[in-house]
């Protein structure tokens, strides 16, 4: 870690800023009911489970926000939608986010989820027999990286345009990305990092990762217009090149976000795809 690195203060002010706006438009957001809300304690790490009536499996889910935005309540809305959709339970996760908890906080978290299920899964009954994980952007990359971690405790993995490659170099700059630019995700990795150089970390950029062989079968959603899709496709390609049965789906029209977002019209078809991917794993 290099020392020298400090936050400045405009930076604080638009992560503390951000942040603010993001509660006030969560509070706000309507929520469907779901049969079963609990809060849980995941290996000291908080976590919010979302389970409908006879769920047929857990869906780990890892937040997006670059790992500096994003918590239980700006996903706790469509974690609502995805268990009902769908018919799984979703396990949200509230992992460590920079700048106050710079890398490798967020993979600690990560692992740490993971060491409970290990130990915890068969307490949540029939939902637990049956494990997915998966994420939207910088929540994808943990995702991915836990599922390189611990072979064989996933049946199938979910990742929504995910956040990789920290040196942005392969993001396509021929878009005009609607929400969010190289610089801006250049902003996220720089306060993920604090001075830390990427290197060729695979638990910091799963890109980097020397074989995908052995992973679960993938669902992977990108967005047309969004400068992530170009190493989301790269991702996809080297993992089928490593034998991972690999699913992409790409949605027009949309950029970085949409996912979770119900007045885009592209939301609704992805979270379809999820819910007959997730079917195919029964």
């Amino acid at each position: 870690m290099n020392g020298a690195w400090v936050l400045s203060e405009e930076d604080r002010a638009e992560v503390a800023g951000t942040r603010a706006g993001m509660a006030v438009e969560a509070a706000a957001e309507a929520r469907e009911d779901v049969a079963r809300v609990e809060h849980l304690d995941l290996g000291g790490v908080p976590g919010r489970l979302f389970e409908p009536d006879a769920a047929t499996g857990l869906l780990v889910l890892f937040h997006g926000g670059g790992f500096v935005f994003g918590d239980l309540d700006t996903h706790d809305a469509h974690c609502r939608r995805v268990a009902n959709r769908t018919g799984w339970a979703v396990l949200a996760v509230d992992y460590r986010r920079a700048p106050e908890h710079p890398y490798p906080a967020a993979v600690e978290d990560a692992d740490a989820v993971a060491g409970w299920l290990l130990a915890h899964a068969a307490d949540l009954g029939p939902a637990g027999a049956r494990l997915v994980v998966g994420g939207d952007s910088a929540g994808a990359n943990l995702a991915l990286g836990v599922a390189l971690r611990q072979p064989g405790l996933f049946a199938a993995q979910m990742l929504v345009y995910p956040f990789l490659d920290p040196t942005c170099a392969s993001y396509d700059r021929t878009i005009a990305e609607p929400d969010f630019g190289v610089d801006d995700l250049a902003w996220f990795w720089q306060l993920y990092l604090q001075g830390r150089e990427p290197g060729t970390d695979a638990d910091l950029d799963p890109l980097a990762a020397e074989s995908f062989g052995g992973l679960p079968p993938t669902l992977v959603q990108l967005a047309e217009l969004d400068v992530l899709s170009a190493p989301g496709r790269q991702l996809a390609e080297r993992m089928a090149a490593d034998g991972v049965p690999v699913q992409v789906e790409t949605y027009s029209g949309v950029g970085h976000g949409f996912w979770r977002h119900p007045e885009n019209d592209r939301m609704e078809p992805a979270l379809a795809g999820v819910r007959d991917f997730l079917a195919a794993q029964r």
